[in-house]
């Protein structure tokens, strides 16, 4: 069964087999909404279509670029500096998303 990524407005955004931090919540693998997060619209528009695919292979390729460095495949040094510069920027708004999503308890009181 997945876990899913949800965007600020609730939306499915990924889905994972398993657990992580941005993809904690489980969901039926046959849940209308996850199958229309794999269903991609057919755009006649070949930029509309690129553009509509970037978000999904942006969070793919820093997953893998966070899997070769952890597995000392690469070296974070090794990338060029704006490339250095913008992972680090995504990580940085990603941690402030995650540590925003925390402010709640599991029973939804303050903490």
């Amino acid at each position: 069964m997945p876990f899913v990524e949800r965007d600020s407005s609730g939306k499915i955004i990924a889905a994972r087999l398993t657990p992580s931090e941005s993809a904690s919540e489980w969901i039926d693998a046959d849940a209308a909404e996850l199958t229309a997060l794999t269903d991609t619209p057919i755009l006649e528009d070949p930029r509309a279509a690129l553009e509509y695919t970037d978000q999904g292979l942006i969070r793919v390729l820093e997953d893998l670029i966070d899997t070769l460095l952890a597995k000392d495949v690469i070296r974070f040094t090794d990338l060029p500096l704006p490339a250095q510069n913008r992972l680090l920027q995504r990580r940085s708004l990603r941690n402030s998303l995650n540590s925003n999503a925390n402010l709640l308890d599991d029973d939804g009181g303050l903490l």
